[in-house]
């Protein structure tokens, strides 16, 4: 099965990603998610997504969305 990851980086460092079988869906919260920022002791933080097209998905091992 091929389906789009959503990937998540806060600074670069990967803090979650989830699996779409539609781009539109994966595309809707890349949108929505990045640009966010945190207000940390170090500084801001910014949060930016983005999808990835994976070709070769097992539905029995991961969920996809």
């Amino acid at each position: 099965m091929t389906a789009f990851m959503l990937a998540c980086y806060l600074n670069g460092a990967l803090q979650g990603s989830i699996y779409f079988k539609s781009v539109k869906d994966c595309t809707f919260y890349s949108e929505e998610l990045s640009g966010q920022q945190l207000e940390t002791e170090n500084g801001t933080r910014e949060y930016k997504c983005l999808c990835k097209l994976v070709p070769k998905v097992d539905p029995k091992r991961v969920r996809v969305y």
